[in-house]
C-alpha cells in the first residue's frame, strides 16, 4: 500500500469522519475500515490493523475518556460496559 493513497482533500475528509461513524458499546465492528476511535468513557480497545507496515494492531489498551486515537483498522472491539465513537474512513 502506498503511503500517499489519498489526496489532501480525501485525507482531510477521512480525518473529519465524513465517511460516517459507529457508536459502539461492548461490541465489535468490522464492516468498514476505521480511522479514529474516541472514548466517551475510559475504554478498553482491541483493534486489528489493516496495514501493519504503518499502523500497529492494538491489544486491550486503555484509552482515557475524551481521548481520540488514530490509525487504520479493519476491526475494532470496545470492552464490555465501555462506550466509544468509531469513525469510518
Amino acid at each position: 500500500m502506498s503511503i500517499n493513497k489519498y489526496s489532501a482533500n480525501e485525507a482531510g475528509s477521512i480525518q473529519l469522519g465524513q465517511a460516517g461513524a459507529d457508536f459502539v458499546s461492548g461490541a465489535t465492528v468490522n464492516s468498514h475500515t476505521y480511522v479514529a476511535i474516541t472514548a466517551l468513557d475510559a475504554c478498553t480497545v482491541t483493534a486489528v490493523s489493516s496495514d501493519t507496515d504503518v499502523w500497529d494492531s492494538l491489544s486491550a489498551i486503555e484509552v482515557p475518556a475524551g481521548c481520540t486515537i488514530y490509525g487504520r483498522w479493519s476491526s475494532v472491539q470496545i470492552g464490555s460496559g465501555d462506550f466509544a465513537i468509531v469513525y469510518r474512513g
